[in-house]
């Protein structure tokens, strides 16, 4: 079998190889006369060995398969970075690689807390967390993403947008943002700008009590840093041992908030999220609040087993219990079938009631003022004959735990421990293997639109032997085509150069006689 040597590299192969891989040369060079017809595939492909050789691979050790993954996608986005092959950074085709790299690199399984502005997402994490951490403020707080996890040590890091960031969101405001402006506005936040657009990460280490009045700092809208926050992530070293290290939860800013950046923020991670838990306030579950479900849908259709619809607010129901049941199947009825789930078991499963509130405060019963527990007492009034109301007044005790039970977070708890944390590497897994064909299939597109326009790359390594010559020699052909036009243009110009010149010659000695003439008879003429 005959061999081809790359002269640059010394390095031997088959005859049917074009370009050295080490150096991109191309490996028939001697058999053209022109190298114009073979420079500009020569020169491509030297880029695409430069790229691929100066980034090289991220070893990702937590699973062989994402590593296997890893290696095709790093080399399909150094491949694309060439210019005359690739995308604009910012299409589709490069934030799915950008995301499946990511998602390999970081190993981590988040769940994203989503819903409109004020369906009690912070309430709802902090129940599942065991402890208030997320503020729980009257008036919407969560502008920045918040991310909660299980660590040695408890901390908290700030993430600042860059100026290119903060213009995108200050342009964003829509309609709706006055009371962002107007509270923009009393903070003076104006003055604060310079300082935290641009900043460096911050990362504190605290003491647990610690972490819920550090946090409010950034994240609450009484403070002017707030704005300026992009992304918050807090450390927790008493979370339960269930609780696995590479989970994350995830507080998301309001999918209806004002400024339009923050919720594209949230749809954004919803894209991204292993799994989506939807909070939805129980006392209005209309059109509204199904489009919110859908929107989340749309965005993980893959796998909708791992949503989650949550009816926050189940306690401020005129009667719990029954208006849930009525809701409950209004909910099953919309949201089984073609882009919600496969089916009424699923539904039924995954579609549950929250009083996080009440879960919270019969948590801290016995550590919080009287005044604060008035919401328990008026549900316990709502709840039960008035009786055990009272004996619940007499003797928390007995009842506390029972209301506690009522506001349904263990079965919650239990949905996501059993759904979610159990599998959740299975599920990360599966993740992965979606995201690469998402990215395959987004290439594949790629490839087709630009197929036909691009320098042909691809088609050309592809070709059979006999193609690759046909074109080559089409391409010498074209060349000689336009040399010999241009030799004979050269000579056609000399031509015209040459008949003209010997007009002049002939044209001159007429034009000075008459020159000369018409000067005499003006002298002539100033004579008389």
């Amino acid at each position: 079998m005959s061999e081809k040597i790359c002269k640059t590299c010394n390095i031997s192969y088959p005859d049917s190889a074009y370009f050295c891989k080490k150096c991109g040369s191309f490996l028939d060079a001697d058999n053209y006369e022109s190298k114009k017809a073979y420079e500009r595939s020569e020169i491509l492909m030297k880029r695409i060995v430069e790229n691929l050789q100066k980034n090289p691979h991220y070893d990702i050790l937590w699973s062989d398969v994402a590593d296997m993954y890893m290696r095709k996608v790093e080399k399909l986005n150094n491949l694309l970075a060439v210019k005359e092959l690739g995308a604009d950074r910012q299409t589709l085709v490069f934030q799915k690689m950008h995301d499946f790299m990511e998602l390999c690199m970081n190993h981590e399984f988040q769940i994203a807390f989503v819903g409109t502005i004020k369906t009690g997402k912070s309430t709802l994490i902090n129940a599942l967390l065991g402890k208030n951490y997320a503020s729980m403020a009257v008036t919407p707080e969560t502008a920045a993403l918040t991310k909660f996890r299980r660590s040695e040590r408890d901390y908290i890091k700030v993430t600042f947008y860059n100026p290119e960031e903060w213009r995108a969101l200050w342009n964003s405001r829509t309609s709706a943002a006055t009371d962002f402006e107007r509270e923009y506005k009393e903070l003076h936040a104006e003055e604060h700008k310079d300082k935290w657009v641009g900043h460096d990460r911050i990362t504190k280490w605290v003491a647990n009590n610690d972490i819920r009045d550090e946090l409010v700092i950034w994240s609450s809208s009484k403070h002017p840093e707030h704005y300026f926050v992009k992304e918050i992530e807090v450390g927790i070293s008493n979370l339960p041992d269930s609780f696995p290290n590479n989970v994350v939860f995830v507080d998301t800013p309001g999918l209806s908030d004002p400024v339009a950046y923050r919720s594209e923020i949230t749809k954004e991670y919803i894209r991204k999220a292993n799994a989506v838990i939807v909070c939805v306030d129980a006392q209005k579950i209309q059109k509204a609040e199904i489009e919110t479900i859908a929107s989340v849908f749309s965005f993980s259709s893959h796998n909708k087993d791992k949503v989650h619809i949550v009816a926050t607010h189940w306690d401020k129901l005129n009667k719990p219990v029954k208006d849930w049941g009525d809701q409950k199947v209004f909910m099953k009825k919309r949201l089984v079938g073609p882009g919600f789930f496969d089916n009424e078991e699923m539904a039924d499963k995954n579609i549950l009631y929250a009083a996080a509130h009440i879960h919270n405060l019969c948590r801290d019963y016995y550590s919080i003022p009287d005044s604060e527990k008035v919401p328990v007492m008026q549900f316990a009034m709502n709840f039960y004959p008035p009786q055990i109301s009272v004996k619940l007044m007499k003797e928390p005790d007995s009842m506390i735990s029972e209301i506690q039970g009522l506001a349904n977070i263990d079965a919650i708890q239990e949905a996501i421990n059993g759904n979610l944390l159990a599998n959740y590497e299975t599920l990360l897994n599966q993740d992965i293997e979606q995201k690469y064909k998402d990215v395959m299939y987004q290439i594949r597109r790629h490839t087709e639109e630009r197929r036909t326009s691009m320098g042909d790359l691809i088609t050309t390594s592809m070709a059979d032997e006999g193609e690759m010559q046909k074109r080559l020699k089409t391409e010498e052909a074209n060349i000689a085509e336009i040399e010999r036009c241009k030799q004979q243009l050269d000579a056609l110009l000399k031509d015209v150069n040459k008949k003209t010149q010997s007009r002049l010659d002939r044209l001159m000695p007429i034009l000075d006689e008459l020159i000369q003439g018409v000067g005499s008879k003006q002298k002539a003429n100033k004579n008389k």
